[in-house]
């Protein structure tokens, strides 16, 4: 657990100092026998009401310098504070409170060497193209029926039988799994039962485990004719020619590509940043994260976490409420009930803070904010 201690000293003459403004703010409202209300002696009040009076001028007093604590930390407090000891001082006056947080660790410089370690790259080829224009040849395929056997690629309509499992009119392109193999040289209006295993995670749901006889009827058989890959087939797919088509697919692969290395690359930086900092995980955080994910993976998270929020506390890193609110209007749509917003900010800052620290990590590692 990542437990920050603090002491804190409440000074026999602060609080005396206390007890008398409270004293004095109390006096209007307080009845004593031989005293008008409000004009009993402020030392009397003092006196009858010492208990009440210390602990009040106790609690403001400490709750005055732990506020100051907890807005060090703020707002990466995972649990606390927790009262560890309080002890008092009885020939001084004097009280001290021993209070736990748990709250990020404290960390080391940041090795960003270490931290760029095998982040993954990549580029769109002209392969990836093509494949992309094979997709597409295979979408806008035109069907035509055939009476030869069948052989992979074709598109057949079939009727299935296997024990309670009964598919009638089953529409299945032929590739090269089971039930394709089972198929493949039959023709139309052709029937073929046999024994037959498929595997557990067999695409066909229904079919998917079972072991037995199936029955198979083949009800129509079609062949699929592929369009050329040139300008015509672009302009019926609303371009100009082929090379503008080109270059939209590369464009949009691009984009896709950029995207999936983001990812990527945040999560070897975050892996990199575990392996550069060996933090034993909050616990609550791990008690609240095993809600959704396993024990293992939820230690995994909570170290990204509470290191994540080491940095942005050593990097100064922050972001405004003007930064909160435009996030929350993007994602309720502007619909914000104004009463909660003040709790919807504290919810989310956090995980803002959490985002832009990576987004200043990834910088870091691509050497982008010159200072690397």
């Amino acid at each position: 657990m990542v437990m920050a201690e603090y002491t804190l000293e409440v000074k026999k003459e602060e609080l005396d100092k206390k007890i008398k403004e409270l004293a004095e703010k109390y006096r209007k409202d307080v009845m004593i026998p031989g005293f008008r209300k409000g004009r009993a002696p402020v030392e009397l009040i003092k006196v009858r009401f010492s208990r009440e009076l210390e602990a009040e001028g106790f609690q403001e007093i400490a709750g005055a310098k732990l506020e100051e604590i907890l807005e060090k930390h703020r707002p990466f407090i995972y649990a606390g504070p927790d009262v560890l000891d309080v002890k008092k001082d009885e020939e001084k006056g004097n009280i001290t409170l021993k209070v736990g947080l748990e709250v990020p660790p404290e960390i080391g410089k940041i090795d960003y060497k270490k931290l760029s370690r095998e982040l993954p790259g990549g580029e769109v080829t002209e392969k990836d193209i093509e494949k992309e224009l094979e997709k597409l040849r295979e979408i806008n395929a035109e069907l035509k029926p055939v009476k030869r056997k069948i052989k992979k690629g074709d598109s057949v309509l079939v009727d299935i039988e296997m024990g309670d499992v009964k598919m009638t009119n089953y529409s299945l392109d032929i590739g090269n799994d089971t039930l394709s193999r089972f198929i493949k040289g039959m023709k139309a209006g052709e029937e073929k039962k046999e024994e037959i295993e498929f595997p557990e995670k067999f695409s066909i749901p229904e079919l998917a485990g079972k072991k037995g006889e199936i029955k198979v009827k083949v009800l129509d058989v079609k062949e699929k004719v592929l369009p050329e890959i040139d300008d015509e087939f672009a302009k019926n797919m609303g371009f100009e020619n082929l090379d503008d088509m080109k270059k939209e697919i590369r464009a949009q692969l691009e984009e896709d590509l950029k995207e999936n290395l983001e990812k990527k690359i945040r999560e070897k930086i975050l892996d990199n940043l575990i392996e550069q900092f060996d933090i034993e995980p909050p616990e609550s955080l791990v008690r609240s994260l095993s809600v959704n994910m396993t024990r293992a993976d939820a230690e995994k998270e909570a170290k990204r976490i509470a290191i994540l929020d080491a940095i942005a506390l050593k990097e100064k890193i922050e972001i405004t409420n003007e930064d909160i609110d435009r996030k929350l209007n993007e994602v309720a749509e502007g619909k914000i009930d104004e009463e909660k917003l003040p709790g919807y900010r504290d919810n989310l800052r956090p995980v803002l803070i959490r985002e832009k620290t990576i987004e200043f990590l990834i910088k870091k590692v691509r050497g982008e904010d010159g200072d690397n």
